[in-house]
């Protein structure tokens, strides 16, 4: 079965890792857990974007489209797919707007700049919260397959799983997109700062998890090719 799944994931939380901390320092604020080093030369962010932004378009794209993974749930590629096709597109608008500012924008021009642009990761947040209400209702993620290594281990726990994605990936995420809008605003530091920390747990735990699946994911098809039993 293929499965890029766990590109998708490594690439949408780099993205929500990078994106606040690029938008902290164009609103001269000083925040936690910065990471990376003031952007000195926007055009390696606008770089970073890009490439994001084209495994995110692509791999987003050929989910939705092709739907990869209904071998093993058929409405399973809706939520990962297509909500990474959006942001992709999102990034590659970011990184051809950042490249073509030089300077950055100042900070009293991001409000307009980011109004329209608010809306669509608005909407964006609206399709993270039903998705994140869809795993906890119907199950959608459940647990993974008793053949793979570390998280098989949960295979007879199935809320474990939903759990997490829900409470530690796509609800932060949706919040984050939600907050953007008021985000924007001049003066609208409470909500920035609730999307810096919404999107950075998200962030962490997509990358995370999803590099992790690069080993389980192997160890899965192993165990079912060679019938070996390895669990971690």
């Amino acid at each position: 079965m293929i499965m890029y799944n766990t590109t998708i994931g490594v690439a949408a939380g780099a993205a929500l890792i990078l994106v606040p901390r690029y938008w902290a320092w164009l609103r001269n604020e000083r925040m936690p857990m910065p990471l990376v080093r003031a952007p000195a030369d926007h055009s390696g962010w606008a770089a970073a974007f890009g490439v994001l932004g084209l495994l995110l378009t692509g791999l987003g794209g050929a989910m939705t489209a092709t739907h990869p993974l209904a071998e093993a749930k058929p409405y399973i590629d809706t939520i990962f797919g297509e909500p990474a096709l959006l942001l992709g597109v999102l990034l590659l608008a970011a990184a051809w707007r950042i490249s073509r500012t030089a300077p950055a924008l100042a900070p009293d021009r991001l409000p307009d700049a980011l109004g329209p642009v608010g809306i669509v990761v608005f909407l964006l947040g609206l399709v993270m919260t039903w998705c994140t209400l869809a795993i906890l209702r119907f199950d959608v993620i459940s647990a993974a397959p008793a053949e793979e290594p570390i998280t098989g281990l949960l295979h007879q726990h199935p809320a474990i799983e939903n759990t997490f994605f829900a409470a530690a990936l796509y609800g932060p995420a949706a919040l984050g997109c939600l907050l953007f809008p008021f985000a924007a605003r001049p003066g609208s530091r409470r909500s920035w700062q609730v999307l810096y920390w919404a999107w950075t747990v998200a962030g962490i735990g997509f990358a995370l998890f999803s590099a992790m699946n690069f080993y389980t994911h192997t160890g899965m098809v192993i165990n079912s090719v060679n019938g070996s039993d390895y669990r971690w």
